[in-house]
């Protein structure tokens, strides 16, 4: 039995390739191979695919490996039209596609992933293109988008089944159902035997793993409590997985994408981080995903300096009232101690940022603007992220209270590039654009002999 994964186009008015890598589906493949299916893999937003500059210009690297993925230009759907932007589908073009289909066996199953619930146009078009060259062949869509909005992908994707579940081994009552026989499943804990199936790839760019799923904590703006349920994986097996994939890949940058990586570190990141130092891992380490402020401390600072990191996000989302309201995860006096700490550490203002979101409910532009100013003064940068509200979280279901939102809002109006441009009770584009001024501003006062 043959199975193809694939990773979708993005289509939005933005996107990046910020560590983008598909590790949700890099464990199914891992769990498909180890029920004895033949697996092969697309991904469609892999920059570094060594086919891809036949088919398109690819943008060289930025920094640590993260670019600008190849786009094109394309119609924006109805609801969108007025949106005063471009359009973008980011990703291979079609040919890439067709090409890859038309140059493999044909497979029995595919599975296609998804992520940002406004990225599913990006999803239809993908499943559509492979519908047009396999005929078909059942295809199965898993990921956020699918677990956020299962009934909204029945209906929009075009795929065959919604797989929602978080536990991988009910994958092997999807492949029963199409072989029509029993097919045993040889683990328990997929999270904790199963190696993301990186070997899939001819070339990547950087590694991305995670070290637990889920969040213990419940903020009110967060879905990941509900799509996982909290678990870490043994820092020794962490840092064999890294071991055995750099040692495929010559790559120079691995990427942690925990939600909680720092909660009992005692346990779980600082012995990690002395277990990649004593086996001289050789790589620049990055954590993007917003780690908790209030967490650190001058160990695990001085262990992540000299382990080799390059990239430190606090999570910060802003000051004020919000702060209480969202959960009480860090207020301001955590920031300026983990920033402290973290400086003292020896870590530059370019490597430490803070992520602070614009236009989150009730949400002034006094509070924005302060927890800039926080930042600049303890010497770390700032990150400004615009407010998207998920379906499920308790932000989403306070403002279905309040006649904000409702259920069936189009998933497209709530990407964080479109809300400012009709949601009458936030900021409006001008606004946004105005904090983001504001921002350079401060950022050309307090440290331009640093970040500019």
């Amino acid at each position: 039995m043959r199975a193809l994964l694939v990773n979708p186009w993005i289509f939005d008015f933005a996107a990046y390739d910020f560590w983008l890598k598909p590790l949700g589906l890099l464990y199914v493949g891992a769990a498909l191979k180890k029920m004895g299916i033949e697996v092969e893999l697309i991904d469609l937003l892999n920059r570094h695919d060594k086919d891809l500059p036949k088919f398109t210009r690819v943008p060289k690297d930025k920094y640590y490996g993260t670019g600008k993925f190849p786009s094109k230009i394309i119609d924006k759907p109805e609801v969108l039209r007025k949106i005063p932007r471009n359009y973008k589908r980011y990703g291979a073009p079609e040919e890439y596609l067709e090409w890859k289909l038309a140059n493999l066996d044909k497979p029995d199953i595919v599975f296609v992933t998804s992520s940002m619930t406004y990225w599913y146009p990006g999803v239809r078009a993908t499943i559509h293109s492979i519908r047009n060259v396999l005929g078909n062949v059942p295809i199965v869509l898993g990921g956020v988008y699918a677990r956020i909005l299962p009934r909204h992908a029945q209906l929009k994707s075009g795929a065959d089944v919604i797989f929602r579940d978080s536990d991988l081994a009910k994958l092997g009552e999807v492949v029963s159902q199409l072989k029509r026989k029993h097919t045993e499943v040889p683990f328990k804990k997929w999270f904790q035997e199963l190696d993301p199936a990186y070997e899939m790839y001819d070339r990547v760019g950087y590694l991305v793993f995670t070290t637990s799923v889920g969040c213990p904590y419940k903020c009110s703006y967060c879905i990941s409590p509900k799509l996982w349920t909290y678990e870490r994986r043994e820092p020794v097996r962490v840092v064999d997985t890294i071991e055995k994939y750099v040692n495929i890949f010559p790559v120079k940058d691995i990427v942690f994408f925990d939600d909680a990586i720092l909660v009992e570190s005692e346990r779980h990141f600082k012995p990690l981080l002395k277990e990649l130092i004593a086996r001289q891992i050789s790589a620049r380490f990055h954590l993007p995903n917003g780690v908790h402020a209030r967490l650190i401390d001058e160990e695990v600072a001085e262990l992540m300096r000299e382990a080799g990191f390059k990239t430190v996000r606090l999570g910060y989302e802003t000051s004020g009232p919000l702060q209480i309201r969202t959960g009480g995860k860090v207020f301001d006096a955590d920031v300026v101690r983990a920033a402290r700490i973290l400086r003292k550490s020896g870590f530059t203002p370019r490597e430490v940022q803070a992520y602070v979101m614009i236009n989150m409910p009730g949400q002034s532009v006094e509070d924005i603007e302060r927890a800039m100013k926080v930042c600049l003064n303890e010497g770390i940068s700032v990150s400004l992220n615009e407010y998207t509200p998920i379906k499920g979280t308790q932000d989403y279901t306070r403002l279905i209270e309040q006649n904000l939102l409702t259920e069936e809002t189009d998933p497209l109006l709530l990407n964080n590039s479109v809300l400012p441009f009709w949601w009458e009770n936030g900021m409006d584009a001008q606004t946004v654009q105005r904090i983001k001024d504001t921002w350079r501003k401060l950022r050309n006062a307090y440290l331009s002999d640093t970040l500019c």
